[in-house]
């Protein structure tokens, strides 16, 4: 068997290598939706489906497995189109409808389910509020959480109001695949509640988050029974992610004393809990699990993706570490399998690779490259992303990425690219813009400052209260760290960011006039007490919760956080960019701080779009912010 392994290894390093022809890498390269993703296949074997992006538009496309014969292609219209889906049978696949709604660029999931055959027959709108004859039913929304193993004609769904303010118990529903006919299996303990479902169909845990911004837990025994309040025996944060094979047992991660996730098994009977792993950098990723429901391994980005094998007597393990291998510490995704276990469709990706499927014969051990995601992206031209890790001056360790242009390293003008949040982190992977920057001649530098989550509970809620202060520094600070390197040219920094990190372009730029040339601000919010009345944390019960939590209470310290009520301290260039449509950092944000700069006659350039929301999503607008932007870095840092 090992000596099988081997040699599946070497061919798919061979087939890695065989990619892409040669080209050379443009602006327009970088600004394309990826063509092909999701690609799956059906329980017997005999046909695939993938998500097919073409002029910005989604379709679902099945093919025959041996032929890559096209048997049906869902296209979608300027209104509807395919996001999310499941085999859920060997005919028929189960799909999340997502919709664009007025002007919007960016289609919806407003929680719409369509069926459809792998031939195109017997296709309607299974949930939804246009589900019977384009008539309006109601304001439920269903999403798809358990496709039911042992139940080929029904699917689980969490039926629930769109609204996230609503005081309506949301509920698990059973819904048929061929005729949209519900059952309630059970209904939520709290409003906005998400669920766990055991290997029975049954939902067993539910959490929630009351209006403090205090996670709930639920648990109940099973079919009939009641909800009850479940940990309070467990110390630290404890969250279940999924069943054992004998739903007695289930994996949760837990963190203790604001110190990283681990991995727990938890006996449901005995209430005993044996930690299986934790790394003392970083919390675990995601797990990876059996079709028996038996998790076999975690992955942990500590810096590179790194898989963790805690039982390697399960096939799939076996299966999972070998490709591991063979891919050089790619990421590896199983997307799907056969029943039988005989063909397996695998996602690699890298920092310069943006993804490629692949089909597996486990009993051949010989693949089949099906896939592209981004067939105009040669692997072999892209920057190499590396991790680096620094120490801030209170003791906290950082880590952080940095990608250098190919065949240069010294004194290279620099892009820092600070990710949104805060609470969020970077991963090692395909970035576009980050490529397409590095491609430009910067170099790019990405760090995950404290507020960041994947490091821990301490780490996270150090950035709580310090927005535009602490977790400006630790930005700062990789700054500096890049130019002591001698990778940076200290006269030739420009830092740029969406979402949070567009608020960080701009309050590092105003913390530290001296040493940004020019800021660009991409979907920024750039007044904190604005965050209560406009955009959408307001609309959540816990929202004035969790801004007072991460914001801290302090008016006058969150004005002086606030870019727009200091730009009086701006020495860089200034460009910003928004969507006029943002519901997330509202458009008032903008303006507000385009009102700021002009009292006080502070020049700056400026790209809104109307129809964009939180990111912009026409293929065209991308090209013209990325044209915008590197026009703006080559007018004040020119690589």
């Amino acid at each position: 068997m090992l000596k099988t392994f081997m040699l599946m290894c070497l061919f798919i390093t061979f087939s890695l290598t065989n990619i892409s022809t040669a080209y050379s890498a443009s602006v327009e390269d970088f600004s394309r939706h990826a063509q092909y993703h999701n690609v799956k296949i059906s329980p017997d074997g005999k046909h695939l489906a993938a998500l097919v992006t073409n002029d910005g538009v989604r379709s679902l496309v099945f093919l025959e497995t041996d032929t890559y014969k096209v048997t049906y292609s869902l296209n979608a219209n300027s209104k509807n189109q395919p996001a999310s889906y499941y085999w859920a049978n060997n005919e028929r696949v189960v799909i999340q409808v997502e919709q664009r709604r007025g002007s919007l660029e960016k289609p919806i999931n407003m929680g719409e389910i369509y069926g459809i055959n792998y031939d195109g027959s017997k296709k309607r709108m299974i949930f939804g509020y246009r589900s019977k004859e384009g008539i309006v039913l109601s304001g439920d929304a269903g999403f798809l959480i358990d496709k039911l193993e042992n139940d080929p004609k029904h699917v689980l769904i969490h039926k629930r109001l769109l609204s996230r303010n609503s005081d309506a118990l949301s509920s698990i529903v059973k819904l048929n695949i061929y005729t949209g006919k519900e059952r309630e299996v059970k209904r939520a303990p709290m409003p906005y509640s998400n669920f766990l479902i055991d290997g029975n169909g049954q939902p067993r845990f539910a959490t929630g988050m009351d209006k403090n911004y205090n996670t709930k837990l639920f648990y109940s025994e099973g079919k009939g029974e009641p909800w009850q309040s479940f940990g309070k025996d467990i110390s630290g944060d404890f969250k279940p992610i999924s069943f054992g094979k004998d739903n007695n047992n289930i994996y949760a991660l837990k963190s203790e004393q604001g110190k990283t996730q681990g991995l727990y098994k938890y006996d449901l009977k005995t209430h005993k809990e044996t930690l299986l792993y934790q790394s003392e950098i970083a919390d675990p990723t995601h797990t990876i699990k059996s079709d028996l429901n038996e998790v076999y391994g975690v992955r942990i980005d500590e810096d590179y993706p790194k898989y963790i094998y805690i039982d390697e007597t399960v096939r799939d393990a076996k299966l999972h570490k070998a490709l591991y291998h063979a891919f050089k510490g790619d990421n590896v995704v199983i997307t799907s399998k056969t029943d039988d276990g005989e063909q397996v469709i695998v996602h690699v990706s890298s920092d310069r690779n943006p993804g490629s499927f692949y089909m597996l014969n486990t009993k051949t051990m010989k693949t089949k490259h099906i896939f592209n995601a981004r067939p105009w992206i040669k692997a072999s031209e892209m920057a190499v992303t590396e991790p680096f890790r620094i120490k801030s001056k209170d003791g906290f360790i950082l880590n952080g990425y940095m990608t250098l242009p190919k065949g240069k390293s010294k004194n290279l003008p620099t892009v820092v690219l600070p990710h949104g949040g805060p609470h969020a982190r970077d991963y090692w992977g395909y970035h576009p813009q980050v490529q397409m920057l590095a491609n430009a001649g910067y170099a790019v530098i990405q760090v995950n400052f404290r507020g960041s989550t994947g490091y821990g509970k301490s780490f996270e809620h150090a950035g709580y209260g310090v927005w535009g202060t602490k977790i400006q520094d630790d930005i700062i600070l990789a700054t500096n760290y890049a130019v002591q390197q001698g990778i940076s040219d200290k006269k030739r920094m420009c830092i740029f960011g969406a979402s949070f990190g567009g608020y960080s372009a701009l309050q590092s730029a105003i913390r530290k006039p001296d040493l940004f040339k020019c800021t660009i601000g991409y979907v920024g919010v750039y007044d904190l007490p604005m965050l209560y009345n406009e955009g959408d944390i307001k609309t959540l019960k816990w929202g004035d919760a969790y801004l007072d939590k991460t914001l801290g209470t302090d008016v006058a310290a969150q004005k002086a956080q606030s870019p727009v009520h200091n730009v009086d301290k701006l020495k860089a260039a200034v460009f910003i960019v928004h969507g006029e449509d943002d519901n997330r950092a509202h458009y008032e944000h903008a303006l507000a701080l385009k009102d700021s700069l002009e009292a006080n006659n502070y020049p700056f350039e400026w790209l809104v779009k109307d129809k964009e929301g939180h990111g912009f999503y026409n293929e065209d607008n991308i090209l013209e912010l990325n044209q915008r932007i590197l026009s703006f870095l080559d007018k004040h840092i020119g690589s």
